[in-house]
């Protein structure tokens, strides 16, 4: 087994690698003039893979793709394991880490080139679910060039919570971490989607409306190339994860969704509710609810993760949201 590790650009492990599998090329395609780019302008991540005792045998690089393969799109290049370190499921350890990585800044699609020379290659991307794509960029009239597509499924970070437990800003400022490490990421306030009147009798919290205006966003989102979305909503049902993943479907199948549910005891819950700049005949509703609906929250069990909120600023509560389901 190898361990996989992010490594700077101008890694020397990365390059003495990368002109290993340069050499190998030029054989393959009877090409000693081939020279491959060593410099990834729009680099997301270079990986190299170890062995036990420390030898580097295999590396990744993964850039925001320039090419036009679709907003959000991630291309992987530079995957190379050594002569006689193959055949021991290198390349798909690498792949998988690549591919982690990706979904983690939220791209929306992977996609590379190999050749028709490198049948190992291309049996790999084929037993991992990549599909051959229309050849891109450089490589668009290149006869001996194959590409590949993967479409990665959204993901979906639900802040849930009861009333005044302070979801909505811990899911403001976990957009914005988000955002500020890079990653492609979108905030959507559900309750502002389906805030209507009147409701249905039986949905009184108007969870179609929501569904379905979800569902319309989701092609959007993902044409401009955002892979990570954030909501904040109150999720009373055991069916509700299902449905929202279903509702934000894409190329990838149904999103990903992941549900932390933000916790602060009544008493704060009450405070935040009465600081709000609302109607006495709200808060004779919504001070009883918060109640209940702390209660039930915890019965139904849907959360992935529980995140104090009490005492701390959002920022504090969105990083270790983040932290403990591995955003």
């Amino acid at each position: 087994m190898i361990t996989v590790r992010r490594v700077d650009a101008d890694d020397p492990d990365a390059h003495a690698l990368w002109a290993e599998q340069q050499a190998d090329l030029a054989r393959r395609y009877d090409s000693p003039d081939l020279v491959l780019e060593t410099r990834f302008p729009t680099l997301v991540a270079s990986l190299v893979g170890y062995a036990e005792d420390g030898e580097p045998v295999a590396s990744a690089v993964m850039r925001w793709s320039p090419y036009p393969t679709g907003a959000g799109s991630i291309e992987l290049k530079r995957l190379f394991v050594r002569p006689g370190h193959r055949g021991n499921g290198h390349s798909k350890v690498m792949m998988g880490a690549a591919e982690a990585i990706a979904r983690r800044a939220g791209a929306t699609r992977i996609v590379l080139e190999t050749g028709t020379e490198q049948p190992e290659a291309l049996a790999l991307y084929d037993r991992l679910g990549y599909t051959r794509i229309p050849g891109y960029g450089e490589y668009k009239d290149e006869p001996d060039s194959i590409c590949y597509g993967l479409d990665l499924p959204l993901r979906v970070l639900v802040l849930t919570g009861a009333m005044g437990a302070g979801k909505t800003s811990v899911a403001e400022s976990a957009h914005t971490a988000l955002a500020l490490r890079g990653a492609r990421t979108v905030f959507v306030d559900a309750d502002t989607l389906c805030e209507a009147y009147p409701s249905p009798p039986n949905d009184m919290v108007n969870q179609a409306l929501l569904l379905e205006c979800l569902m319309a966003l989701a092609p959007v989102h993902r044409r401009h190339g955002f892979g990570l979305l954030v909501m904040p909503r109150i999720l009373e049902d055991s069916a509700d994860r299902d449905a929202i993943a279903h509702a934000l479907a894409g190329p990838g199948g149904p999103a990903d969704v992941t549900v932390v549910r933000v916790t602060a005891p009544l008493e704060e819950r009450v405070a935040r509710l009465r600081r709000r700049e609302t109607s006495e005949r709200w808060l004779d509703w919504a001070v009883p609810r918060t109640a209940e609906q702390g209660d039930e929250l915890e019965d139904l069990g849907i959360d992935d993760a529980v995140v104090d909120n009490s005492g701390r600023s959002p920022d504090e509560s969105a990083a270790e949201a983040l932290d403990v389901v591995g955003w």
